[in-house]
């Protein structure tokens, strides 16, 4: 039960922290003060706390499901870690929009978009098969 508990807890924060990826990445395609704003205070009191129940709940998984010494899991954390630093690339472009009054930014959210989709399903196929 504690482990479905767990699961469940990794899961919803993984969407939270996702979903404000996301809304940043589609955010930067064309980058608008009255967008760019909210999305950094967004971004530092739910998706990187977000982020860190991620890490937190899946290291309890990890231990729960003894997975440590598994190949798989370790793919899987090159993969989260590779998510994380697309995470900080966001934060940062993030926080140069809104130095720059939201001037001067390339859009280049749908690469941030592709990627994170790539490591995103990369990370579930890992998760599902187990190789």
């Amino acid at each position: 039960m504690l482990y479905d508990l767990t699961k469940a807890a990794h899961l919803i924060a993984l969407f939270v922290w996702l979903g404000g990826m996301a809304a940043v990445a589609l955010a930067l395609r064309y980058p608008a003060l009255i967008h760019v704003k909210p999305l950094r205070a967004y971004d530092r009191a739910v998706s990187t706390p977000a982020m860190i129940l991620v890490f937190l709940f899946g290291i309890s998984l990890g231990v729960q499901g003894g997975w440590f010494t598994s190949a798989w899991l370790g793919m899987k954390i090159v993969l989260v870690l590779g998510l994380s630093g697309l995470h900080g690339a966001l934060v940062g472009k993030l926080r140069r929009a809104v130095q720059d009054n939201g001037r001067d930014v390339r859009p280049t959210g749908g690469l941030f978009l592709f990627v994170g989709l790539a490591l995103l399903s990369l990370i579930v196929l890992l998760v599902t098969i187990k190789p």
